[in-house]
């Protein structure tokens, strides 16, 4: 057998073990929070502002904060996630709310 036809199989599997597609369980601002302006909601996978649903491309974490990154260099940040509320900060405006969770 050909070292090629061995390696591919094995390099396919070893990228089946190393890519992520997402969080096990879900992350800490998954569900709803009333932020005063309006409801936003939240998966492992989007953001809904109310009135539209934008895919995350990434998130990072450190402790309780989240940056979470859109299409086109949009970030937000969560900051302080607990299980009743959290800080909602725009990274392009600066807009700042806290925020209940309404389930």
């Amino acid at each position: 057998m050909s070292p090629r036809i061995v390696a591919l199989p094995l390099c396919l599997a070893l990228v089946a073990c190393v890519q992520q597609t997402g969080p096990t369980e879900p992350y800490a601002f998954v569900g709803s929070w009333d932020c005063g302006v309006d409801v936003f909601t939240f998966t492992n996978t989007t953001y809904n502002n109310g009135a539209d649903t934008y895919t995350m491309q990434s998130v990072s974490r450190d402790g309780r904060n989240f940056i979470l990154r859109f299409a086109n260099g949009y970030t937000i940040a969560l900051a302080a996630v607990t299980d009743t509320g959290l800080t909602w900060v725009s990274g392009a405006s600066g807009d700042q709310f806290n925020c209940r969770r309404v389930n």
